[in-house]
This record gives C-alpha cells, sequence and structure tokens, in this order.
C-alpha cells in the first residue's frame, strides 16, 4: 500500500475509533461492541503491514484524547477503553505480526561433478524462518500491565473526575473485592474476541488491499 492510501486510510480509522469513543459516554451499555470496533479501527495499519506501527499510535492517540475529553462524565466507561482495551489490541496487533528472522540466508552449495551422489537440492538457500515480533510470554506479560495500569488510573480517574460514582465503586469493601477479582478474566476472553475480529478483517483487508 502507497504512503497516501495508508494516512488516508489511517485517517478514516482515527475517525472510526474517536466516534466509538464518543458514543461510549452516550450508550455505555454499548461499551463492549464500541470497544471492539475502535480497538479493529485502531490496529487496522497494523493489520495491513506489522511496521505501521507509528499509524496506529497516532490513530489510538487522537481518537483516545478526543474521546476521553468528551467523555470525562462519564468515565468509568470512557477509561477503560481508552487505557485498557486500544492499547491492548496494539500490543496484541503488532505482537503477533511477523517478520523474517534475523538469521542469514546459507549460501547455496555447488553440486561435485565427480560425486556420484546428487546434491542439486542443497543449491536451493535456506528460506529465513518467520516468527512474531513479540513471543507470548511477552504479550501476556504487556496484557497484564495494561490490565493493572488500567483498572488503576480508572480509578484514579473515577475519583477525580466522578467521586459520586467511586464512593459506589467502594462502598461495599467485598464486592469491591470481587469485581477486582473479576476483572482479571477480561485479559484472555478479551484476547480471545480480538483474535476472532483481528481473522475477519485480516481476511476482508486482503480482499480490499492489492
Amino acid at each position: 500500500m502507497s504512503k497516501t492510501r495508508l494516512i488516508a486510510t489511517s485517517g478514516i480509522c482515527g475517525a472510526v475509533a474517536t466516534i466509538c469513543n464518543v458514543l461510549v459516554f452516550f450508550a455505555p451499555f454499548l461499551v463492549l461492541i464500541l470497544a471492539v470496533v475502535a480497538s479493529v479501527a485502531v490496529v487496522i495499519p497494523l493489520l495491513i503491514d506489522g511496521r505501521n506501527l507509528m499509524y496506529s499510535l497516532l490513530v489510538y492517540l487522537v481518537s483516545s484524547v478526543v474521546g476521553f475529553f468528551v467523555g470525562m462524565g462519564n468515565v468509568v466507561y470512557v477509561a477503560p477503553v481508552v487505557l485498557f482495551c486500544l492499547p491492548f489490541a496494539i500490543v496484541k496487533a503488532y505482537g503477533e505480526s511477523v517478520k523474517p528472522s534475523a538469521k542469514p540466508m546459507s549460501a547455496p552449495k555447488l553440486a561435485d561433478p565427480f560425486d556420484g551422489s546428487d546434491d542439486s537440492d542443497e543449491a536451493i538457500a535456506d528460506t529465513a524462518p518467520l516468527k512474531c515480533r513479540l513471543s507470548t510470554v511477552v504479550r501476556w506479560i504487556l496484557y497484564y500491565i495494561l490490565l493493572e495500569a488500567g483498572v488503576g488510573l480508572t480509578l484514579l480517574f473515577t475519583w477525580l473526575l466522578t467521586p459520586d460514582m467511586f464512593k459506589q465503586l467502594v462502598s461495599t469493601p467485598w464486592l469491591f473485592g470481587v469485581m477486582l477479582g473479576v476483572t482479571q478474566l477480561i485479559v484472555p476472553m478479551y484476547n480471545l474476541l480480538l483474535g476472532g475480529c483481528f481473522a475477519g478483517t485480516v481476511k476482508l483487508l486482503r480482499k480490499i488491499v492489492k
């Protein structure tokens, strides 16, 4: 894809992600659907090519700043999308993208004309194997770092911007503790959900992007 088309595509993705982030404020009951759509929109440049990390980061920053500014009054819903869902999608898309191994290709071997064996197959250079940009262990560590940071910052912003909502959240300590424990299950579930969405998006992109 040419740079001009990539910039145009990033602009469209940024608009979609921004709209979704803004709509979270007005329709919090659709937060999961909007979070998934925004996450996919943010990482489309990465799904096109794993080297387009900068474009996805720019889309994320623009859409998140606008969405967070508009949704400050309902920060308990907006913050998790901006602080966890979108960064999670970027780490997943970038980390699972493949790149050629740095292992150099071996030099081709020439067949010995005086040898009775046929070594012609060895004349083909080795193909460099492909591997993910981030290992599975690193990705999962980053997922949980993002989760804990997202939860902590969401609580902080809720306390600062909507203190009444914060009081409701912590009014029952044992229930608040259970809620924090349940949030740890979000990572594997969201990873599975995004995995399916990314696979479908990649198939669609292959038909569109030439």
